[in-house]
């Protein structure tokens, strides 16, 4: 008999585990049928301007938060995980910089003293977002945008969306190309994470109705 209140137990246990979200770390409400997501981006192509650094300027839409940059590197992903984040990009010629006006951290290399440069930096029209959610139906654990440089004027930053990568839950990875500039492609691996979402919860619902079974069994034997 203990045995299969163990079992019930444990049925009962795996089925909740399965529909549990966790807060997510900027502490918003979540939206029913949401879960949070790990963003970044990156720009595919600075190799090709190699007389220019690019810049993300990084601020909160909440205004206590402070504004930090960093400068962007072929082939890495810049995160923007904090709370609402959002990201404004620059370009500055590399000679109009000195030695000291780059700091290295563990964090990625930033410009000393920005604020004080913004008479030489070009701006682009693009203001990168956060993507802080999507549909459970998608299972979606991380997202990653790949824009690229069309041209850098003295007067004007253009930059393009160019894909979108997106990693599963399960591990699979899917890569999308950008149709509109204002449009995020979406996932199509949902349908696939639906079934297997449908799997584990009917396992376990069966192993209910078994164990309530032999439990209804065993005491009309007793």
């Amino acid at each position: 008999m203990k045995f299969l209140k163990n079992i019930l137990k444990i049925s009962i246990l795996l089925t909740f585990i399965t529909y549990i979200q966790l807060p997510p770390a900027w502490a918003d409400v979540l939206p029913p049928g949401e879960s949070p997501v790990s963003y970044c981006f990156q720009v595919a192509n600075l190799n090709k301007y190699s007389n220019y650094l690019l810049i993300a300027q990084i601020s909160s839409q909440n205004p206590s938060l402070p504004t930090y940059n960093r400068i962007l590197k072929q082939g890495k992903c810049l995160e923007l995980n904090g709370y609402r984040e959002y990201s404004d990009i620059y370009a500055i010629k590399k000679t109009q910089l000195k030695s000291g006006d780059i700091i290295e951290s563990k964090d990625g290399a930033s410009i000393k003293n920005l604020n004080s440069k913004k008479s030489l930096l070009i701006p682009s029209t693009n203001s990168i977002s956060s993507l802080r959610l999507l549909p459970d139906r998608y299972g979606v654990k991380e997202v990653a945008d790949i824009l690229e440089i069309v041209a850098i004027t003295p007067k004007s930053l253009e930059l393009k969306y160019k894909e979108v990568i997106y990693n599963s839950q399960i591990g699979d990875s899917e890569v999308k190309a950008y149709q509109a500039q204002d449009k995020r492609p979406l996932p199509s691996f949902g349908n696939q994470l639906n079934l297997l979402n449908l799997i584990i919860p009917g396992i376990s619902i069966v192993g209910i109705m078994l164990v309530f079974r032999k439990t209804k069994n065993f005491k009309g034997q007793n």
